[in-house]
C-alpha cells in the first residue's frame, strides 16, 4: 500500500504543478495567489512516511525551480523546510477541521518566508519586493481555506487506499 499512497502523491504533485504553471500564474486574487505545490507537499507531510514526505517536498520545489519560476534550488529547499516542520508538528493536525487549516496555513508561511529569505542570499532581491507582505499575508490565507476543502478529500482518499499510518 505504501507504494500506491505514493503514487497517488506524486500525480497530485505533477497535477498540481501544471495547475499553478497554467492558470493560477494568470487568475490572482488581490494579486497574489494560492501556492497549489506547497499544499501538495503539505498533504504529504502529513501523510507520507517522514523521510518520503521530506523528498516529497524537495522534488516539489525542484518541480516549480526546473519550470523557471525560481533560481534552482531555491523552491526546492523552502519546499523541503515547509514538509520537514509538517513531519514535525503531524500529530497536531488531528484536532479538527479549524486548527488544521491553521497549521496549514502557518506551515505555508514559513516555507514562504523560508523562500524570501534564501532567495535574497540568492540575490533575488526578495525581501526588497513591495508585493512581499501581501504575498505573506495573502498566500497563507488562500492556502488555510483551500484546506478546508483539501483536508477531507485528502483524508478520504488516503483511508480508502488503506491505513494511513502516519496520521
Amino acid at each position: 500500500m505504501p507504494i500506491l499512497r505514493i503514487s497517488v502523491m506524486v500525480i497530485l504533485l505533477v497535477g498540481s504543478v501544471l495547475v499553478q504553471v497554467t492558470a493560477l500564474q494568470s487568475i490572482q486574487l488581490f494579486g497574489a495567489a494560492p501556492d497549489l505545490v506547497l499544499l501538495v507537499v503539505i498533504l504529504g507531510g502529513i501523510w507520507l512516511q517522514p523521510e518520503v514526505a521530506v523528498g516529497f517536498g524537495f522534488v516539489g520545489g525542484l518541480l516549480i525551480d526546473l519550470l523557471g519560476l525560481a533560481p534552482l534550488g531555491l523552491s526546492a529547499l523552502s519546499f523541503t523546510v515547509a514538509a520537514y516542520l509538517t513531519v514535525r508538528i503531524r500529530e497536531y493536525f488531528s484536532y479538527g477541521l479549524p486548527i488544521e487549516a491553521l497549521l496549514l496555513g502557518f506551515v505555508t508561511l514559513v516555507g514562504l518566508g523560508t523562500n524570501a529569505l534564501v532567495g535574497t542570499l540568492f540575490g533575488e532581491g526578495t525581501l526588497g519586493n513591495p508585493d512581499l507582505v501581501r504575498t505573506l499575508v495573502l498566500v497563507p490565507i488562500y492556502n488555510a481555506l483551500l484546506a478546508l476543502i483539501a483536508l477531507p478529500l485528502a483524508s478520504r482518499l488516503y483511508l480508502g487506499l488503506g491505513n494511513p499510518g502516519y496520521r
